[in-house]
């Protein structure tokens, strides 16, 4: 039985690629959702607007990189190196979101 490409595992991306697109993505979610509550309450500050899609864009960029990276380790068969990946990455935005929080106080 032929497996098709499209849902073949692959590697080939390195980590900064995967991080960008996650970033993207989470970016212009958040922009998008921003805008959105924006449109229906113009009173909200824009600084704190800012800071709210500056700060999914970068954990959306780190969960995007983790999660590939453990993804690439399951394809290679590694799979107590993704569970660690995993974990790591639960641990890392764990920690991010404390940073962030005590910025915001």
């Amino acid at each position: 039985m032929q497996q098709t490409k499209a849902f073949a595992l692959s590697d080939t991306r390195l980590p900064f690629d995967h991080f960008l697109s996650g970033a993207l993505i989470a970016g212009m979610s958040a922009a998008a959702i921003s805008f959105n509550e924006h449109a229906n309450d113009p009173s909200k500050d824009k600084l704190q607007t800012a800071k709210k899609i500056l700060k999914f864009s970068v954990c959306g960029g780190f969960v995007t990189a983790i999660a590939i990276s453990a993804s690439n380790s399951i394809a290679r068969g590694r799979y107590l190196g993704a569970a660690t990946k995993i974990s790591l990455g639960v641990g890392g935005l764990l920690i991010a979101e404390k940073i962030i929080n005590l910025e915001n106080k």
